[in-house]
């Protein structure tokens, strides 16, 4: 299960990078970036939250199953292939609006997913109160596209 959580941690780490990056591109306008800087922000604080839950989760007793670490591995792949996309170019307010959307669906169906499987309620509302935090990013995002687009 450390081995799990710590790709988690990893997710949220780079898709903060992601948004941290994104809100560095020169097209934007400046409320949009600043909307990304507070996703970025909300990101750290999950890989934050799941480094805290690492210090007591240790061995299996604290789920239902043990984890299939290949769905998660392949999120980290795609985000990771993502950050070297957002480092290579810029990206309008459309693409940036779009990609956090994407991110944000994603991860919230990894985290709804994540919270059934835990035997240990602090993990499982955990893991319920960051996908809540997505549906939240992904609404502002909708609202950004709405505004900006």
């Amino acid at each position: 299960m450390k081995k799990y959580l710590l790709l988690c941690v990893e997710i949220e780490e780079t898709v903060a990078r992601i948004y941290r990056q994104l809100a560095k591109s020169k097209n934007l306008p400046g409320e949009l970036k600043v909307i990304l800087q507070n996703l970025a922000d909300d990101e750290d604080d999950h890989a934050s939250q799941l480094r805290f839950a690492l210090r007591f989760t240790a061995g299996t007793s604290f789920t239902q199953k043990t984890f299939d670490h290949a769905p998660i591995q392949t999120l980290l792949d795609r985000a990771k292939d993502l950050l070297d996309k957002t480092s290579q170019q810029d990206f309008d307010a459309r693409q940036a609006i779009a990609t956090g959307i994407e991110l944000e669906q994603d991860f919230c169906q990894a985290h709804v997913g994540n919270s059934l499987n835990f035997k240990d309620e602090s993990l499982k509302k955990m893991f319920a109160a960051m996908a809540q935090d997505d549906r939240v990013h992904s609404q502002k995002l909708y609202d950004a596209k709405t505004r900006f687009l």
